[in-house]
């Protein structure tokens, strides 16, 4: 075997080990990322992947004439093309559903559901038994570039506010992969009907030296993964340090905290005060009415509506997350700007959040007093729809 056959033959091996690598890079990186379900599941997808690869490299000498291993019968092939198969499109579905996790927070497991079922039926429908690794490539090859491609134009069409060196990385290296899986899909086309294209000399070599190259860009995607996460713990840092840097500062103090419930006011939110993680990220404008608080006034006097609307101000102020934002709108209203959260995990936290709320004990007043409210939910992409996702619900009918 000459050497460039050689070099061509471990390329499956040298896939493994740097899929492995990444494997244990990811898991080093856990702890950084318990907060970012993208990050666990691109984590989850590599794991995926390294089993995908390695069951590939054991059905490749199963299949091989001349290995010391080679199966005699088919049933050792197909089940290792099943675990191929199964393993290999939940790595796929779960490096979808990380990226479509850190663009809009979407959750759906339909395509994790479909991934050991279809791993299967393509086990059933690919001729295990004589077709080698270029089989398995052929069956798995459009499921790959389907997947590549959506997930790259996913970081395409991310909002100006949200671009950043990360997602572009991630956008170009996954076009470069759905590029070439579109490449090598063409030549085991073209061989399995013995077309001259599949003997061309540079397609020949492509196909051969497919899995260094695939390499190449799994390891350059890792790397943008990776920046993602850093650029996500950057933002929050900075967020973080603006808030504290206004908080010493006492003359902004007084322009942008509503003196009365010590909440950051309207002023604040059109400055976009304490906004810097959210304008880069996706998630929820809620606005919530204490509808009670005119009620409490005629019937107790402006004391005990004042006492109401600071302690409902501060179980709001309490009870958010770090970098969750609440600001005093306006007499009534409260809006809470919640980064990372769609409508459907932010409506019931924050229902749950007010149903849980403490009654109120005034002195003077015989009963309790329990803040009464209404809300409405619109969600936003990135900074450039947050004033319309706050003008959505505030055109809610239950606002006005």
């Amino acid at each position: 075997m000459t050497p460039n056959l050689v070099i061509a033959a471990l390329g499956p091996f040298a896939e493994v080990l740097g899929v492995v690598v990444l494997v244990a890079l990811f898991t080093l990186l856990r702890g950084q990322a318990d907060r970012r379900p993208y990050f666990k599941a691109w984590e989850e997808s590599w794991v995926m992947l390294a089993v995908a690869l390695v069951a590939a490299v054991i059905y490749q000498r199963l299949t091989d004439p001349n290995s010391a291993i080679a199966a005699s019968t088919a049933f050792a092939p197909w089940l290792f093309a099943v675990v191929f198969f199964g393993f290999k499109l939940l790595a796929l579905a779960l490096l979808v559903r990380g990226a479509r996790l850190f663009v809009s927070g979407a959750r759906e497991r339909l395509l994790l559901r479909l991934a050991v079922p279809v791993g299967l039926a393509l086990a059933f429908a690919t001729d295990t038994h004589h077709g080698g690794l270029a089989a398995l490539g052929l069956a798995q090859g459009p499921f790959a570039v389907a997947a590549y491609a959506f997930a790259a134009s996913l970081f395409v069409r991310l909002p100006p506010s949200r671009r950043s060196l990360g997602g572009r990385l991630a956008a170009l290296v996954l076009a470069l992969l759905a590029a070439l899986w579109i490449a090598l899909v063409i030549f085991y086309l073209s061989a399995r009907f013995n077309t001259a294209l599949s003997a061309q000399p540079w397609f020949v070599r492509l196909e051969r030296y497919g899995f260094y190259a695939d390499l190449l860009l799994q390891l350059a995607l890792a790397y943008a993964m990776v920046r993602l996460l850093f650029e996500d713990g950057k933002r929050e840092t900075m967020d973080t340090r603006a808030h504290l840097d206004l908080l010493q500062d006492r003359e902004r103090l007084l322009d942008f905290y509503d003196e009365q419930t010590g909440l950051l006011n309207r002023r604040a939110f059109d400055a976009t005060l304490g906004l810097d993680f959210a304008r880069a990220s996706f998630g929820s404008v809620v606005r919530v009415r204490l509808t009670n608080l005119e009620r409490a006034i005629t019937s107790h006097g402006a004391a005990v509506g004042d006492t109401l609307l600071k302690h409902f101000a501060g179980v709001l102020d309490s009870a958010v997350r770090a970098h969750d934002r609440v600001y005093r709108w306006d007499n009534r209203d409260f809006v809470i700007v919640m980064p990372r959260a769609v409508p459907a995990v932010a409506t019931p936290r924050m229902q749950l959040l007010l149903a849980k709320a403490a009654p109120l004990m005034v002195a003077g007043v015989h009963d309790v007093i329990r803040p009464e409210t209404v809300m409405a939910v619109a969600s936003f992409t990135g900074g450039e729809d947050l004033v319309a996702a706050v003008k959505d619900v505030s055109a809610d009918p239950r606002l006005r």
